[in-house]
């Protein structure tokens, strides 16, 4: 049994490695613009931010508009990538299959719109565990750090905010499931640990064979 009535997944970096992938497009597209980028310094950068709400700062940043198409153009390059080369986050689908053997309610809530949850997690066979219980971002007034898809997703799934729990790999993630009223765990495969841990999760793991035990 879980002390939570619901678990609530982000989906990339949590669910699904798509975070090297997705920042390497942009990487790219940025070089292109020139602003010499690393995937490395990408994902310090822009993870868990929309890169549509981030093109001002880019437009700033290169010291020129972007190109009209830029956000079309990066859509469709990142699918791209994404179909190819996605992966699952290392032991999540045991974590998941854990959870469906306790009875414990889980789903995911994600500031990604719905097509890009529906490619990554059917490319990664997780998607049948999530069927009917996906809630996006793009869905709601507000989109993280507000806590709207997560209270959306409890409200939905009739789970008490304040016995919810909220996994999420970056500092806006959490701050968005805090604001919620909901216990976050900082999943820190990728992400520096010491960065959740200031955002405010209540406990931080990088191996998804925890997980179970820390919502028990």
């Amino acid at each position: 049994m879980s002390r939570f009535e619901l678990i609530a997944f982000d989906c990339d970096g949590v669910l699904v490695d798509s975070e090297p992938i997705t920042c390497g497009v942009l990487a790219d597209m940025l070089t292109e613009l020139g602003w010499e980028m690393s995937v490395e310094k990408t994902i310090r950068a822009f993870v868990g931010k929309h890169v549509r709400d981030e093109m001002p700062n880019i437009e700033a940043r290169i010291g020129k508009p972007l190109p009209p198409d830029f956000y079309e153009q990066f859509i469709e390059r990142r699918n791209r990538g994404l179909e190819t080369s996605i992966t699952a986050v290392r032991g999540v689908h045991g974590a998941i299959e854990q959870l469906a053997v306790r009875n414990t309610p889980f789903c995911v809530a994600s500031g990604a719109d719905r097509a890009k949850m529906r490619l990554t997690l059917g490319r990664t066979g997780l998607l049948p565990f999530f069927e009917g219980r996906l809630f996006s971002g793009m869905e709601v007034p507000r989109t993280k750090p507000a806590p709207d898809v997560y209270l959306l997703a409890a409200r939905t799934m009739g789970a008490d905010p304040a016995r919810c729990a909220v996994i999420e790999d970056t500092p806006t993630g959490i701050a968005a499931g805090l604001a919620a009223g909901m216990t976050v765990f900082g999943y820190a495969e990728r992400m520096d640990p010491q960065l959740l841990r200031d955002a405010g999760a209540a406990e931080v793991f990088d191996d998804m064979a925890q997980l179970a035990e820390l919502v028990a």
